[in-house]
């Protein structure tokens, strides 16, 4: 499993890195939340996970990242865009999650 979680996770990983981010959203806040923040926080844990276990800080900032931000997608859906991205920015940091909760199994 970890193998197969770890190949979705380097081809969402890719596809996600070409996004841009969307354009507005530098600006809004849905719920009060910077979604500036909240892309290069998952970003940053995606990215560690791929390179190792996480510590128990990311850990933990990984998982209630990925809670917040699936609260906060149906808040985007009138942007296109915007849903797309942060969509695929939920999955892989989902992924990255079961990736690292693998590895500490």
């Amino acid at each position: 499993m970890t193998n197969e979680t770890q190949g979705q996770l380097s081809r969402s990983w890719e596809d996600f890195r070409h996004l841009p981010f969307p354009s507005g959203f530098h600006s809004r806040e849905p719920d009060g939340e910077c979604m500036v923040t909240m892309d290069a926080t998952l970003a940053g844990c995606i990215s560690s996970a791929m390179n190792g276990q996480l510590d128990d800080e990311r850990h933990a900032i990984l998982h209630s990242r990925i809670a917040r931000l699936g609260e906060l997608l149906p808040l985007i859906r009138d942007d296109e865009n915007a849903t797309n991205y942060f969509t695929l920015l939920h999955q892989t940091a989902m992924l990255a999650a079961e990736f690292d909760d693998a590895r500490r199994a």
